[in-house]
């Protein structure tokens, strides 16, 4: 057993993060030690999404939530709300939603009359 474990974790250090190991089955006595020959490598590859991270307050993120709900879908622009304050959006999309929050401040803010 100890061999198969030194074999293991020397194949696990020479592999990249995105890879797997897999054990062939060991149903009977003939299989009682393994070799680093019948160690099956399989490959997965990694989805990356560039984005952006928006922190903000709950209702600022309910407006960006809403404004992202009443575009069409080909031009939503939220990839993942991750919690109440935090939106992780495309990257390509940080003008349009900042111009939109700058005009939405503009509209909402008090101006004593004069």
């Amino acid at each position: 057993m100890a061999q198969i474990s030194s074999s293991l974790r020397d194949s696990t250090r020479r592999l990249s993060s995105h890879s797997r190991i897999s054990l062939p089955s060991t149903t009977g006595a003939s299989h009682s030690r393994l070799s680093p020959s019948s160690l099956r490598i399989q490959y997965i590859m990694v989805n990356a999404i560039k984005g952006l991270h928006i922190s903000c307050d709950i209702p600022m993120a309910q407006f960006i939530i809403n404004m992202n709900a009443a575009l069409p879908q080909a031009d939503k622009f939220i990839i993942q709300v991750l919690d109440n304050t935090h939106l992780f959006v495309r990257s390509d999309m940080a003008g349009m939603i900042r111009s939109a929050i700058a005009s939405f401040r503009e509209q909402n803010t008090y101006e004593k009359p004069s």
